[in-house]
């Protein structure tokens, strides 16, 4: 291992994970091959905790992804020992949330056979259900979890406040949620409080801001239709344009340390908290090590100072998400 580790599920994995959701859910999922070769990059360099989901592909392949990471493990078998791996589940039909016992039942053992009956370390809900008790919501996904079929429970875009409720109830391995320069609110600092104060770990997905961080697009023309980013306020007309004035001072700070803009991100990001591992995706292997060796890269704290100043004063445009759609619960 060539980065700092950190315990999830009780397993020693890298301080920088990977995601693989644009592997398979975007509009023109890269070549396999090229996908394999990221993947690889990322583990080899120290990316040994891995987030994936039964839904990560179009509607008639939901199971896309799980089924990827089942073709890697069959051609590069060594890897299978090393990689602790996250699926989220609990979405059905539309991608609303569905808690039942039996649907989720026959998620896991589809995602078993495919992996090459590979044991699922973490499985968690993707999102609650609106207006039911959580502890009633997670009660069947913790009998799957006694019958066998993953070793352990987690959970996906909750509050502190819920989280604490749900680790009290069922002993939490990870809890996975949105964080990145661009995603530091409140809601989501007290997440990171819980996770130091519990030892629980923290997925946090998107830390380069979906793309944004990276410059990706440079108008939002750019973004492909079917694209989640056509989508969130942050991405859409005049909110695109004065964000992008938060990466201008990003970029700056990068180029004096001698860092990329992503590598920064990606430090920060894990900087929050003793038990945050940043989760960046990418299908260009040279990126997905990059990504990873960021695990070996130190803010000062005259660096976090002065990037703690940005945050307080900028103030980003657009929410994450569109209005309609229900978020930490």
């Amino acid at each position: 291992m060539t980065i700092p580790q950190v315990k999830l599920a009780g397993k020693d994995v890298g301080h920088i994970g990977l995601g693989l959701m644009q592997l398979t859910w975007t509009p023109v999922p890269p070549p396999e091959e090229q996908s394999f070769a990221a993947i690889k990059a990322a583990a080899d360099a120290g990316a040994t905790a891995w987030s994936s989901a039964t839904f990560y592909g179009p509607q008639d392949d939901q199971m896309a992804n799980v089924a990827l990471i089942g073709r890697f493990f069959k051609k590069y078998p060594e890897y299978r020992s090393k990689i602790t791996l996250v699926l989220k589940g609990g979405v059905g039909a539309g991608l609303k949330p569905d808690g039942s016992k039996d649907f989720n039942r026959e998620c896991l053992k589809k995602a078993k056979e495919l992996l090459g009956d590979y044991e699922i370390d973490v499985y968690l809900p993707a999102r609650l259900q609106p207006g039911v008790d959580p502890i009633e919501y997670f009660r069947p996904f913790d009998e799957l979890r006694q019958e066998g079929l993953f070793r352990a429970l987690g959970a996906s875009e909750c509050s502190a406040a819920t989280l604490r409720r749900l680790h009290s109830a069922y002993n939490l391995a990870i809890a996975e949620n949105e964080i990145s320069l661009w995603s530091w609110e409140k809601e989501i600092q007290d997440v990171v409080a819980f996770s130091t104060e519990t030892g629980v770990p923290v997925f946090a997905y998107s830390p380069l801001g979906r793309g944004f961080i990276t410059r990706t697009w440079k108008t939002p023309e750019d973004i492909p239709e079917g694209s989640f980013q056509r989508h969130s306020p942050r991405f859409q007309g005049d909110n695109f344009y004065h964000n992008l004035k938060l990466v201008d001072v990003l970029d700056e700070i990068a180029a004096k340390k001698g860092i990329t803009t992503a590598q920064l991100a990606i430090a920060w990001v894990a900087s929050r908290g003793p038990n945050v591992i940043p989760i960046p995706g990418s299908s260009n292997a040279s990126r997905a090590a990059a990504n990873t060796e960021s695990g070996n890269i130190k803010l000062t704290a005259e660096d976090a100072k002065e990037i703690d100043a940005i945050l307080a004063k900028f103030e980003l445009k657009g929410g994450r998400y569109a209005d309609s759609e229900h978020l930490m619960l």
